[in-house]
């Protein structure tokens, strides 16, 4: 967890020091994400969609969205075939929501096999860049980074890069103490994961 006045934007977390979607009802109204649901079974044509915000306005937005799924399946013998997948979030996280705090960094990681090269960026330096190469500026979608990407990783060759937003607890005596130092050894230590 953050500290109380340093929380992430809503609709997301900081999990283990790295920023992830959050997975309660609530998150999903945050971030204005529908969820979908079809069935696959032969002779079933269900199709839902999953309606966080009325959920939400029931009381139940503490409830985690995996669970919500799982009332949605039906009883069929052999079980059932309904398959979800998530929207892009109408309301994504952007460069801009983590302008400005010394307790965030951008670590862009290549997906090669085995590849274990990184690197980290302060928001500013990996705005600069974009602005610098016409790729984006600070409006520009976090997790659609690693497709704008197109140098291939010095170490496989490969242009497959995934980005991930560090978020330190600045309650931690590790922040408090090393800063900087702390956040370099939090990206390490969360790819390695």
């Amino acid at each position: 967890m953050t500290s109380r006045g340093e929380s992430p934007p809503e609709g997301w977390v900081s999990h283990d020091g790295v920023l992830r979607a959050g997975v309660r009802v609530q998150d999903f109204v945050a971030r204005a994400q529908r969820i979908v649901g079809t069935c696959r079974h032969d002779g079933c044509s269900r199709r839902l969609v999953l309606q966080p915000q009325e959920l939400q306005r029931q009381g139940l937005g503490q409830l985690n969205i995996g669970d919500v799924k799982r009332l949605h399946m039906c009883q069929r013998i052999g079980g059932c075939s309904l398959s979800f997948h998530h929207d892009p979030p109408e309301r994504p996280l952007r460069l801009a929501h983590c302008l400005g705090k010394p307790f965030v960094r951008i670590r862009v990681a290549c997906r090669g096999t085995g590849c274990r090269f990184h690197r980290v960026w302060k928001v500013e330096e990996m705005i600069a860049g974009l602005v610098k190469r016409g790729q984006g500026d600070h409006a520009t979608e976090i997790y659609g980074l690693g497709a704008r990407m197109t140098s291939p990783c010095p170490l496989c060759k490969r242009a497959n890069w995934r980005v991930d937003v560090i978020w330190a607890n600045t309650d931690q005596m590790g922040w408090k103490a090393r800063g900087e130092e702390y956040l370099v050894d939090l990206a390490q230590k969360r790819l390695e994961d």
